[in-house]
């Protein structure tokens, strides 16, 4: 009985092998049928295909900013792009723009089809200026709408820095210098973005309701030395318990 038993298990298994066997063939079979078809389509539909453009992370470029920009056509042997302020950075689509003066710039896209023929194409992109940042300390700001409250613990060691809005990118800003006010205390220049041990001896003193003042801050933007930042305004704090 138990022979028995382990040839009807036996059998059932060859059983579901074929059928698992057959199962596999059938979807290669309809894979492989299908990479066809995509191939043709591929060489019908290559020469209405029209050339990519993608601006990472943004909607338009921005002046005087090196804006990554990745430009490509399917199925061609070769993509040239040119316009002014356009640099190429590799072999695999990735540019750099660094718009001028005007309201737009247009992209010349000139592409080698696999069938040998040309096909020249223009892009159209809009240019914006970069808006007015406004400081931080320890990454909090508010342009010079409000005014921030800190201890003066929070003060000492505390870092200068800028944002910006409606801004669709990143921007990599480095605070150089800045000066602070505070009460009964001539102003203090600091070079670099961190409190100087100066003003942290100061923040001591402080007392609670003080008013402090940092003004006159020195930025760049890291990967666009020649841009010239319009005037950041005053960051108000002041000092609670």
């Amino acid at each position: 009985m138990k022979k028995a038993s382990i040839f009807f298990i036996i059998i059932i298994n060859l059983t579901l092998s074929c059928k698992s066997s057959q199962s596999k063939t059938q979807l290669l079979t309809e894979n492989n049928a299908l990479k066809e078809r995509i191939k043709r389509l591929e060489v019908t539909d290559s020469l209405n295909l029209e050339a990519a453009l993608k601006l990472k992370k943004m909607n338009v470029v921005y002046r005087g900013f090196p804006n990554p920009i990745y430009i490509s056509k399917p199925n061609t042997k070769s993509v040239i792009a040119s316009a002014s302020g356009l640099k190429k950075i590799d072999n695999n689509g990735n540019y750099i723009l660094s718009p001028g003066s005007g309201d737009s710039v247009d992209i010349e896209i000139r592409s080698l089809l696999k069938n040998g023929d040309s096909k020249s194409e223009v892009k159209t992109l809009r240019i914006k200026d970069i808006n007015a940042p406004y400081g931080t300390i320890n990454n909090r700001g508010c342009n010079s709408k409000c005014e921030l409250q800190f201890t003066k613990e929070e003060m000492t060691n505390s870092k200068i820095g800028a944002k910006t809005n409606d801004f669709l990118y990143g921007l990599d800003f480095r605070v150089t210098a800045f000066k602070i006010k505070m009460p009964h205390y001539r102003t203090i220049k600091i070079v670099g973005n961190k409190m100087n041990i100066r003003a942290n001896d100061l923040f001591t003193l402080l007392r609670p309701n003080d008013s402090i003042q940092i003004f006159d801050i020195k930025l760049k933007i890291r990967g666009s030395s020649h841009y010239r930042l319009k005037g950041i305004p005053p960051i108000l704090i002041k000092i609670v318990e």
